[in-house]
């Protein structure tokens, strides 16, 4: 019997963001356990100490202690991180701040009109223009507004911006997605947000949030799961990971799949399900069919669900990846092009990839495409390859998992 690993992951990246948003509005002091260690989390902190929110760090406790956001004297540098720049330009925009926001090229490349628009439709001044969003004084009005995007960030960039608004706001999504930011709202103050099928309503409050633990990061858990169910004789505990229904779709379809995963001690903390994750290993996984709706509940984990098919018995197609091409890098394209480069009989048609599984890949130089989550995944696939891979930068995985090498190793010891 194989000795089980028990592993512990800093917090969630989504959940951390919002969490040092709606802390800066809140007034007063708030204490934040197990915040993610990314560069990306890093760039939110300091535009924020750049409003004038003061953020120490003591041990693995942040401390937020703001009473209002001031208009910052420099342009707000967001670098990699997209759910940075959008959530903060709603977040701004609701409590009538002016400022310049920005990001390294990748980012630049990614597009904003999706969550501007909706913002000038609530009464934001913002434009985007010389590869910066620009924010000028802006009152949010409140009233009814769709968002047609399949994208969280949008939605919670209008939530933020109707937090700070002079009447009530009604979103309509056109999609289910992740609900953080309303899972977090109405932990604090329920009477704040309201949510009912597609419909969101927002009421301007404060929330004083005092307190917060944050869940260990699923999308980051990802990686070793995979690596345990391609692995005999694994045999691996997550432990207090997030496991919101709408952040497990890569766990449902690996199941589905064929593989040994079980989640106990289920608990809800701070608005947010938590629990472990066992996984160990099974046999070798059958692909399945994985639907464009299901893609929308593992969007950051199909450059590593599409390693796991390469390995896999059968042909797994995956369908609806048009959000994959606006990541940090057209990710359609990044998967394609390094897994045929490994051998892999993988094919590309009208945003659906269909792979043919095989008993091993060839290892080779891979182009991460500076992508941190292409550079995980292939990482993770060289284990199960002949000959040696190079990956043109593995320096990229620091923006979202500056730990994946130490806690990879934790796995593998």
């Amino acid at each position: 019997m194989s000795l089980q690993k028990k592993i512990q992951l800093t917090g969630d990246k989504s959940i951390s963001h919002r969490a040092l948003m709606l802390a800066a509005i809140t007034g007063g002091t708030t204490q934040i356990k197990n915040l993610c260690n990314s560069e990306d989390l890093q760039s939110t902190i300091d535009c924020l100490r750049a409003c004038g929110v003061n953020i120490l760090k003591n041990k693995k406790t942040h401390i937020i202690d703001s009473d209002s956001l001031s208009n910052p004297s420099i342009p707000l540098n967001c670098g990699n991180s997209g759910t940075t720049i959008r959530l903060l330009t709603g977040l701004l925009a609701g409590q009538n701040i002016e400022a310049s926001l920005y990001g390294d090229a990748s980012l630049m490349k990614r597009p904003m009109d999706r969550v501007i628009d909706p913002l000038k439709k609530m009464g934001a001044n913002a434009d985007w223009t010389n590869n910066q969003i620009v924010l000028k004084k802006s009152f949010i009005k409140g009233g009814e507004i769709l968002n047609p995007t399949s994208s969280a960030q949008v939605k919670s960039s209008i939530i933020l911006a109707a937090l700070g608004g002079e009447a009530k706001t009604i979103l309509t999504e056109s999609y289910n997605t992740r609900d953080h930011t309303e899972r977090m709202i109405s932990f604090y103050n329920p009477n704040s947000i309201q949510s009912l099928a597609h419909e969101i309503t927002i009421t301007p409050s404060k929330l004083g949030i005092n307190s917060m633990e944050i869940p260990g990061d699923i999308s980051k858990a990802s990686f070793f799961i995979a690596y345990a169910c391609l692995t005999p004789g694994s045999n691996i505990v997550l432990e207090n990971i997030l496991i919101n229904p709408r952040r497990i779709g890569f766990i449902s379809a690996l199941k589905e799949m064929g593989a040994n995963i079980t989640i106990d001690n289920k608990k809800i903390k701070y608005g947010e399900p938590v629990g472990n994750v066992h996984v160990k290993y099974k046999s070798r996984l059958k692909n399945i069919r994985v639907r464009a709706k299901s893609v929308r509940d593992m969007v950051d984990e199909i450059p590593i669900l599409s390693i796991v098919a390469a390995l896999s018995r059968g042909v797994m197609s995956i369908e609806g990846l048009s959000e994959l091409k606006l990541k940090e890098s057209n990710r359609v394209l990044a998967i394609t092009s390094n897994l045929k480069a490994m051998g892999s009989d993988i094919r590309e048609n009208n945003n659906n990839i269909m792979i043919k599984g095989q008993k091993y890949l060839y290892n080779t130089n891979i182009n991460t495409f500076s992508d941190h989550r292409i550079a995980m995944a292939f990482y993770i696939g060289s284990f199960f390859a002949k000959h040696t891979m190079i990956l043109d930068n593995i320096e990229c995985i620091k923006v979202s998992f500056p730990d994946f090498f130490e806690k990879l190793e934790e796995i593998r010891a």
